[in-house]
């Protein structure tokens, strides 16, 4: 976990910044479009302004999510600021439907392209930031 004052606080308790670019997003238990809304809202706030953003996305705790939520998800890859995902912590059935989504994604909306990682855990994810940034046409390190 980061130390406190690396993070800034969002209209959501499970979605915080790190600057100059980076989004953590926690997903826990079952989520579907009620629990989705707040968190898309908070990430797209927190981003605005961004030309670019890494989401480093927590699903370690993450139970279900619904159909609903999935394609609420989904259609948010073309709004705010290009950006990366990094999934932490998903299991095999996770990955492999977080996996088939992006790749739908991608196919549908090619214009706005989104690298997507999945890693075990946070250092793996903050490991992969300078490729990520350059990928997004980012600086490699602030």
């Amino acid at each position: 976990m980061e130390p406190p004052n690396l993070r800034t606080p969002t209209s959501h308790p499970d979605v915080w910044v790190e600057q100059p670019d980076i989004l953590h997003v926690t997903m826990r238990g079952t989520i579907d479009v009620a629990e989705a809304t707040p968190l898309l809202a908070a990430q797209i706030a927190a981003a605005e302004t961004w030309s670019h953003g890494i989401v480093l996305c927590d699903v370690s705790q993450l139970e279900w999510m619904s159909m609903g939520a999935r394609r609420a998800f989904a259609e948010t890859r073309d709004i705010g600021p290009r950006r990366a995902v990094v999934v932490i912590g998903a299991n095999a059935t996770l990955r492999t439907v977080a996996d088939l989504l992006f790749r739908a994604v991608q196919a549908l909306r090619p214009t706005h392209p989104s690298p997507t990682r999945f890693v075990r855990d946070l250092d793996e994810a903050r490991a992969l930031v300078p490729e990520l940034r350059r990928l997004l046409g980012a600086h490699s390190d602030p």
